[in-house]
């Protein structure tokens, strides 16, 4: 304890209004190690009839509680002329500014957000004691009525309340803060792991793959005229059956690839970098007879191979599912919204059915068979990761025979900072 303190642990009596029995022993416990002096109540109005026949040196109370809440309590203690400067600590979810507002209304001294961690708490004990004090040399002037998150709340706290109450906000915004970048920093490290234990993986059944495909290749060169039709077709089973799975495993290293590479940002021509991508994906298939319309579409800052991917698996899925109409067509464009730039492909295919959205950006989730749409699973994959790692979001629609739209959205944080200048 600190040396400055006029009242020892000992001297001091705790009332702790809680309707959960564990709870309440688990406080009690905790607050006894420390020597002070604990009573437990069941609800607000036992609380207040305890404090009543003994003056607390502090209230701990839920804001949840039957016949009478934790602000009801408060109110209560505060409107009583023998128990007015006893400090009140809320125990609260802190789910908005509601639970702030309705603390101050009240006349609530501090709070403590739950679950609570113990040497917090007891921090915040120790602080209310020794500023206990300076609040009986104040007294209440005036009240307030201030707005908060759309509601009026009339404000009789005492200057030191309210300073208290908001340092206690900020002690517990710099906790969830500090929680929350330690969670980042271990979802961050997992992801890592996950994405080096998967590259890996995949490059190791590269091996014993291609020695499956080479092995039956031989089978099928070298004894083709001791093999009857049905061999033959086994044969072609396996090594097709190969030639998927090493898709699978380049699909994936390309997906495990996408977090891995460092980003490099540049101007990006959006417009040349789709026609440049559809002129490759034409020439490479027999897709002469796709109509492609190119629409204008704002330019950005973005790593061009990362988004040279996305425009390819966006585009590759739209000769894919449109292929089989008569006149199929692809249209890609976009456009400037507020502070992003958003793009789209659309075509006239197969389409898609909404029910299953979800499964739409997994990896390997595919909403059309193999055997008719070949394909792995991945590409939207990959087109989802390189969008979130500008920033952005993607997202689709269609109808089954009616075709899909695919868009992505990028910031503009250099448009709009040169916007600013």
């Amino acid at each position: 304890m600190n040396p400055q303190k006029k009242i020892r642990n000992n001297e001091v009596h705790i009332l702790i209004a809680e309707d959960s029995a564990t709870q309440a022993e688990q406080l009690k416990y905790l607050l006894e190690q420390h020597h002070y002096a604990v009573t437990t109540a069941a609800n607000g109005r036992l609380a207040l009839e305890a404090a009543r026949q003994r003056k607390p040196t502090l209230i701990i109370t839920d804001i949840v509680m039957p016949e009478m809440d934790g602000y009801m309590l408060c109110k209560a203690v505060k409107s009583d002329d023998n128990l007015k400067d006893v400090p009140v600590v809320m125990v609260t979810s802190l789910s908005g500014m509601q639970d702030i507002a309705k603390s101050l209304e009240c006349g609530a001294d501090n709070f403590i957000r739950k679950p609570y961690e113990p040497k917090i708490l007891l921090a915040r004990i120790d602080y209310i004691l020794l500023n206990r004090e300076l609040r009986r040399t104040r007294q209440l002037e005036v009240g307030m009525e201030v707005y908060l998150a759309g509601k009026k709340h009339f404000i009789t706290s005492e200057r030191e309340q309210i300073v208290d109450l908001l340092i206690s906000t900020y002690d517990e915004a710099i906790h969830m803060n500090e929680e929350l970048a330690r969670r980042t920093a271990q979802l961050e490290a997992t992801n890592k792991e996950l994405e080096s234990f998967s590259y890996s993986v995949s490059h190791d059944l590269r091996a014993p793959l291609r020695a499956i495909d080479g092995f039956s290749r031989m089978l099928e060169e070298d004894y083709q005229a001791r093999l009857d039709e049905e061999g033959r077709r086994q044969i072609r089973v396996i090594r097709d059956n190969a030639h998927k799975m090493g898709q699978l495993i380049d699909d994936l290293l390309a997906f495990s690839r996408m977090g891995r590479k460092a980003m490099a940002v540049s101007p990006v021509d959006m417009a040349a970098l789709a026609a440049e991508v559809f002129s490759e994906l034409r020439q490479a298939g027999d897709h002469r007879s796709v109509r492609f319309d190119l629409r204008p579409m704002p330019a950005c800052d973005g790593d061009p191979v990362l988004l040279r991917q996305v425009w390819a698996n966006l585009l590759s899925n739209a000769l894919k599912f449109s292929g089989r109409r008569e006149t199929p067509l692809i249209e890609a464009g976009g456009q400037s919204e507020g502070r992003e730039n958003v793009y789209y492909v659309t075509d006239n295919g197969a389409g898609f059915d909404m029910q299953y959205y979800d499964k739409l950006f997994g990896v390997f989730q595919r909403l059309h068979g193999g055997e008719e749409f070949p394909g792995t699973g991945v590409g939207l994959a990959i087109v989802q990761r390189a969008v979130a790692r500008h920033g952005g979001r993607v997202w689709a629609e269609g109808k089954v025979d009616q075709g899909a739209t695919f868009r992505f959205a990028l910031p503009r944080e250099a448009e709009d900072h040169d916007g600013d200048l």
